[in-house]
């Protein structure tokens, strides 16, 4: 699995850099720059962070160090954690507080 994660240089997770860019940029923005950087990397098999870091229009917005944290599919759990909570938690019983 980590090989196919890695193979991909990212875009798997690549929906988190966008959540991040959108408030940063506009949301249309974040999608079609996404877009740009996910088709770019694919053709030249560059990381997607850095095609991202090297876009002028993302300079001071979103740096590659930033964009390669997003992007580590290690550190993504996306909304299990909620997901698991409301699994385990008996019927008739209070949800947890979102987080």
């Amino acid at each position: 699995m980590r090989a196919n994660l890695r193979a991909t240089g990212g875009q798997l997770v690549s929906e988190r850099v966008s959540a991040v860019l959108a408030p940063r940029i506009g949301k249309t923005a974040a999608r079609e720059l996404l877009a740009q950087a996910s088709l770019l990397a694919s053709r030249t098999g560059l990381p997607l962070a850095d095609v991202l870091a090297e876009l002028p229009q993302l300079a001071g917005v979103l740096s590659r160090e930033e964009a390669a944290g997003l992007l580590d599919p290690a550190t993504y759990t996306g909304v299990a954690g909620p997901l698991v909570d409301r699994a385990l938690t008996p019927p008739g019983h209070a949800q947890p507080p979102a987080s």
